[in-house]
Parts: C-alpha cells; structure tokens; sequence
C-alpha cells in the first residue's frame, strides 16, 4: 500500500500527541497540585528531572516564583483524583478538597508531596527553558520515597494518559529476555 492511503499527513504547526501513552505525575508546587504527562529524567549524577508546563496554567507562575517542587506517581486507583487535578485551576479551587488524597509538606522542600503516591520525587529547582507556549523546568531530585514492595511493573498499575481525557494503564507487562550477543 501507498504511504499516503495508510497515514495522514499533518502539515509544520499542527501540535498532536498522537494518542502515545504517557506516565501521568501529579506535580506539586507550594501547595498547588497539578497533572503533567510531559516529564523525564534528564541525567542521572546528580539525577535531574524535567517538566514541562503549559505558560496559561497558574502552576507555571508557582514554579517561577518557587525554589522546589515534587513530582509524585498515583496508581491508576487515582485515576479519577489525577483527572480531576488536571481539569481545575489553583486559583479557582481548593484541590486537596476535590480530591481527597493524603499530602504534607515534603521532608527535603517546602511545596507538598502526595503520601498515596507510588514514587515521590522531592525537587530543588534548578533552572527552566521558555519557548513559546511551554516551559521546562529541571529539578535536581533531592530525596525519593518509594511505596515498599509495589514498586515492580507486575505489582501495580501505573497511571497513562493518551490525551483527550483517555487513560489505560500498565496492565499485563512482561519482562522479555534476550540472550547476549
């Protein structure tokens, strides 16, 4: 088959996740929460991990004003509480109250970190890159909590965002096995 009759086409400008699965963390600064699908390590001595967030979010003035941040990992069992975070702004909404979830001021910072997470990483910032409707900030991560023995991709369900408020998650993973060459 032609490459045309299979794929279409978008022309430079038109911005689309494609409908990828991403991990979903839930961000927070000072005492504002707020969901992130675009976010990686970006070195592992000293481990740094970056976001990237939208310059309109209420979040992106926190992180410009703020010294640190967390980001923490829900399982899918948060899925809702995740959405709803991402769905309502800061400073229109109390979000702790909406959602629910368990949260205290972190160990190594002073913005708040999420105790039902998975994974916490707790963040100095370090410094941030604009472009032109995004921004990225890059986090030394100072501490990491780790949940005791739900860590392992066959022992939970990670959160993943495919864009237009679709979710799935890790469900059957398999470890794969090659031999050397």
């Amino acid at each position: 088959m032609e490459f045309e009759k299979i794929f279409k086409s978008l022309p430079e400008g038109n911005y689309t996740h494609g409908l990828i699965p991403r991990p979903t963390a839930v961000v927070c600064v000072k005492n504002n929460p707020f969901t992130v699908a675009h976010h990686t390590p970006v070195n592992k001595d000293p481990f740094t991990y970056a976001i990237s967030v939208d310059k309109t979010n209420y979040s992106y003035s926190l992180l410009l004003e703020s010294q640190d941040f967390s980001i923490n990992f829900l399982p899918f069992e948060f899925v809702e509480q995740i959405h709803k975070i991402g769905k309502t702004h800061g400073n229109e909404v109390n979000k702790w109250q909406i959602t629910n979830l368990k949260h205290q001021k972190g160990m190594m910072i002073e913005s708040y970190i999420i105790t039902d997470s998975l994974i916490i990483y707790e963040c100095k910032k370090l410094k941030h890159i604009e472009f032109e409707d995004h921004c990225l900030f890059f986090g030394k991560v100072v501490m990491k909590h780790y949940k005791k023995g739900y860590i392992k991709p066959n022992k939970v369900r990670f959160t993943l965002f495919h864009g237009k408020n679709f979710y799935s998650t890790n469900k059957h993973p398999k470890k794969l096995f090659f031999d050397t060459l």
